[in-house]
């Protein structure tokens, strides 16, 4: 149950969204997935997300480029503090029944210290999606005061590993692509993939791929469901899993 719960926190950091291209949100339009940030719209010609879980805070910009011959481009920054969830998972109901470590997925021995990371990533998109839209993306991350936090106190659990490497490994490399098209007058087919590169670390990539069909109610409401496979090299081997993926959408 524990580690069921963790996984949900993790996917409010870094899930994707059927519009996760070099397109922007309209100016003042608003949107909010269960397992998504909060997007706005701003008049500046940028999109600002930020993170619904209080515990693992952060804050992304995305803006808009000029155009690299039929590219659309964006830029996209995210600052993140992690130090409060990763206190928060070192279980403080372990502690009130006599052992700090029952429950934990890092033990109560590990100093956690106050970091941060930073991250930036280029966007280039082309087509339309009624005929079919493809997405390119690249970047990297970089985290700050890590000297104090042991190479030991990982979680070594799909979804969650490859996020906080970058605390581990002081940098990761990202890279990903998304393919979306409409099927009908509401539905959509959505195909995307994210890599992760951790030159340097115990487990060394992370490879996650999701297949998605989205039906777009109205403006207001939007579902997604299907699968997410992911494959990656953890400090204990190599592992492969196969999630199922939903969510639930509001925009106004």
């Amino acid at each position: 149950m524990r580690k069921a719960t963790i996984l949900f926190m993790f996917s409010f950091i870094t899930a994707q969204w059927s519009s996760e291209s070099a397109y922007l949100l309209e100016k003042n339009r608003k949107e909010v997935g269960i397992f998504t940030p909060f997007k706005m719209g701003m008049s500046n010609g940028s999109e600002l997300g930020v993170n619904k879980f209080l515990l693992m805070p952060s804050l992304s910009l995305k803006q808009e480029m000029s155009m690299y011959k039929s590219w659309k481009m964006a830029r996209k920054f995210r600052v993140e503090y992690p130090t409060a969830g990763l206190k928060w998972i070192q279980s403080p109901l372990g502690g009130e029944m006599g052992d700090p470590n029952m429950f934990s997925l890092i033990s109560t021995q590990f100093t956690i210290p106050h970091m941060l990371s930073f991250f930036t990533e280029f966007i280039g998109t082309k087509g339309g999606v009624k005929s079919g839209q493809l997405s390119l993306r690249a970047g990297a991350g970089i985290a700050l005061n890590t000297k104090d936090l042991s190479s030991d106190a990982t979680i070594d659990l799909p979804i969650i590993y490859p996020r906080l490497s970058v605390y581990y490994n002081d940098f990761v490399i990202l890279s990903g692509a998304e393919y979306i098209r409409q099927i009908s007058d509401k539905f959509y087919y959505l195909i995307d993939y994210d890599m992760y590169l951790m030159p340097g670390s115990a487990g060394r990539y992370a490879f996650e791929q999701q297949s998605l069909l989205v039906w777009q109610k109205s403006s207001k409401i939007s579902l997604s469901f299907g699968y997410k496979l992911i494959v990656g090299e953890y400090p204990y081997g190599g592992q492969a899993h196969l999630l199922p993926n939903i969510n639930l959408k509001f925009g106004w």
